[in-house]
């Protein structure tokens, strides 16, 4: 299995468990949110694939208020059932560079992937 179609199925599995108007996905153009982004950062060579430092990122719109919160804490119970991930950091989270920053909560975990 390829780093990409890891992190497509990842998306999949994590899509299942969100609420009806969030989206998950590992293309960062189809990022509308609310939604999940699912990203590779890091991968070392491992025995038989690789190990992978993955990134999701649960993205609310803006601006920062308690609607976006109430909208990530919505999200982040789809993310920590589907990954290894033990929590979150909040940041603020840029799209594209000309975009605004979001709302959004960062999950981080290490995984193999089996080449």
């Amino acid at each position: 299995m390829t780093v990409s179609a890891y992190a497509a199925a990842l998306a999949e599995k994590i899509a299942a468990e969100l609420p009806d108007d969030a989206t998950a996905t590992a293309d960062p153009r189809a990022a509308t949110p609310p939604c999940v982004l699912i990203q590779h950062i890091a991968a070392t060579r491992a025995m038989c694939g690789l190990t992978v430092e993955w990134e999701v990122v649960a993205l609310a719109p803006g601006p920062f208020n308690l609607d976006a919160w109430e909208a990530l804490d919505a999200l982040a119970p789809a993310v920590l059932a589907a990954t290894d991930a033990e929590g979150y950091r909040v940041v603020a989270y840029r799209l594209a560079l000309d975009n605004p920053p979001l709302p959004a909560y960062l999950f981080t975990f290490t995984g193999g992937v089996d080449l």
